[in-house]
């Protein structure tokens, strides 16, 4: 009688969830400000994407060289952004 050939399962393929950041992708922070007149959008800061939360609280300290700025929060470049931290004076 001949041997048994048996098949090896089918690989299932690996599922990713949907908030994974993307393989590859580093993961960036940028800063709101509450501005107590004007808007945010005249100050440089807001318009950097920062590689590390400590870089992204060293430029807060230079915001608040500003007196138009009440608060910050950092947030993640994610689209939709999601909240990391409010930095205060």
């Amino acid at each position: 009688m001949p041997a048994a050939i048996v098949t090896p399962p089918a690989r299932q393929p690996a599922l990713e969830r949907a908030d994974d950041p993307p393989t590859g992708t580093r993961p960036f922070f940028r800063l709101r400000a509450i501005m107590k007149q004007g808007t945010a959008a005249g100050l440089p800061a807001v318009w950097e994407q920062y590689a590390t939360i400590e870089a992204a609280r060293e430029a807060v300290r230079g915001m608040y060289a500003n007196d138009r700025v009440l608060r910050v929060l950092i947030v993640t470049g994610d689209v939709p952004p999601r909240f990391v931290e409010w930095v205060e004076r």
